[in-house]
């Protein structure tokens, strides 16, 4: 059913996570992206306007207020957002769970990003880790951060080493505001050097803890470092926890967390699962509702039906920052198709289809039978979303669009070969979603700042 990833080849890697197709027709214009952390800005923009980068660049001071949290903007560079919590709460001496924050952004990236602290934990100063984190309060705040609070994410990306122009990259924009921008789960929600998620969350909700944490600790990527790739190899070779955590890179910090649990509690695989932060724990079993999702979405482009609307398909109403908002979704009947079709054409409405969950409802509909399909692939019912063995890890299921809501992207600079790109996403949309759809990459090592010298032209349509 699945491959290990060392198995896989790296143009293979999209498919594994269930990522096919392109909806556009435009030839690709190659390139790669995340060369360096400054290439992949990224910030959000809260629901009553705060602007979480030009907050930070205005040097807003610290204004106190009323409750018991405090708001502020956190900028990091090249860490991940779990990471950087979990480092921020142990240098301020909490908790990683009395953190809040609205989104998870990129490793391999500068951004900027909202959170709140329990009240008192932090000096007006703020906190500064070399050019690694820095965080800046702002004011009180009522109560802890969450995603209702976040309206868009912005990015400044620049594509460098391309092979085609701005012309092309227009084309294309041209095309995705007619057709629509596939809502993919993008890279990273997998892991974009090494997408592992799903196989270990996978392995949760199968209750097969020991393979779930062998995974996670021995199966290496096509697109991670050789350094990485063998250190995994030797742990495989003579599964010794003890000298492995000798020789495991010290950026492999939550390989190395589990690893120190196995010296000192041999053969515990639940309590080893439980050394990753809740939230990635979390992350691994929504990595399968995600794979899920994207094979059923890749399976409606390859028949056509992205754009089509059937009775039995779910809608959502879209509010004005493109989100989906709460509430059962409308099912389409012969009755009332003429009106869905007229909303969803002005952006009032869209056609949703389920992100599993032990809630799961399916659509009588070609959408729904394509995501039945998805999930009898990976072998996986509703109710497995409810864990037995890691509940905290369950997840109920929601309801994701299939293209992406109100979006925006324009051409702000560029050169013989590189182009920079500031777009407007809705929150829980993947920048890499439409990028892949600009520079139709051979392979995933384009969005890791890595080069396939073996194809010259990385941009074929």
């Amino acid at each position: 059913m699945f491959k290990r990833l060392s198995q896989l080849r790296p143009e293979e890697v999209e498919e594994f996570m269930g990522i096919q197709g392109y909806v556009t027709k435009t030839p690709g214009i190659g390139g790669v992206i995340k060369v360096k952390p400054e290439d992949f800005l990224a910030w959000e923009v809260l629901v009553n306007g705060m602007d979480a980068r030009a907050i930070y660049e205005s040097h807003v001071p610290y204004d106190g207020g009323f409750g018991d949290h405090v708001l502020a903007v956190m900028r990091k560079r090249g860490i991940d957002t779990i990471r950087a919590s979990t480092v921020v709460a142990r240098e301020l001496g909490i908790k990683p769970k009395m953190i809040s924050i609205c989104g998870i952004k990129d490793k391999v990236s500068v951004s900027w990003q909202f959170i709140t602290l329990p009240r008192n934990s932090i000096k007006s100063e703020g906190l500064k880790l070399g050019e690694l984190i820095h965080v800046s309060p702002i004011r009180d705040f009522p109560r802890p951060l969450n995603s209702k609070f976040l309206a868009k994410n912005v990015f400044e990306i620049i594509i460098r080493e391309m092979h085609r122009g701005p012309a092309e990259v227009q084309s294309c924009l041209e095309e995705l505001r007619s057709i629509g921008i596939p809502n993919f789960y993008g890279h990273q929600r997998f892991g974009i050097t090494r997408p592992i998620t799903p196989l270990v969350g996978r392995m949760m909700m199968f209750g097969e803890l020991e393979d779930a944490v062998m995974e996670f600790l021995t199966d290496s990527s096509p697109l991670e470092s050789e350094e990485n790739r063998r250190a995994r190899v030797r742990l495989l070779e003579n599964m010794d926890p003890e000298s492995a955590l000798q020789y495991y890179p010290r950026s492999l910090r939550y390989e190395r967390e589990i690893l120190k649990h196995l010296i000192d509690r041999k053969r515990d695989f639940k309590g080893a699962i439980r050394a990753l932060p809740l939230r990635l724990r979390r992350l691994m079993v929504e990595s399968v509702s995600a794979l899920i999702f994207n094979k059923a979405l890749s399976k409606i482009i390859s028949a056509g039906k992205l754009n089509k609307v059937e009775v039995g398909d779910f809608v959502v109403r879209i509010d004005a920052f493109g989100r989906v908002e709460p509430g059962r979704p409308i099912i389409v009947r012969e009755g009332n198709i003429g009106q869905v079709e007229r909303l969803r054409k002005i952006g009032k409405i869209a056609v949703a289809l389920p992100v599993p969950g032990y809630l799961l409802e399916i659509p009588k509909s070609g959408k729904g039978e394509a995501l039945m399909e998805a999930m009898e692939e990976l072998e996986i019912s509703p109710g497995m979303f409810r864990l037995k063995v890691i509940p905290e890890a369950s997840t109920r299921g929601s309801l994701r669009p299939l293209v992406i809501p109100k979006w925006s992207c324009e051409i702000i600079h560029y050169g013989s070969r590189s182009i920079t790109l500031r777009m407007i996403l809705p929150p829980g949309c993947y920048a890499t979603a439409l990028l892949r759809e600009i520079m139709k990459p051979r392979t995933p090592l384009a969005f890791v700042g890595k080069t396939n010298n073996n194809n010259e032209d990385a941009g074929l349509g």
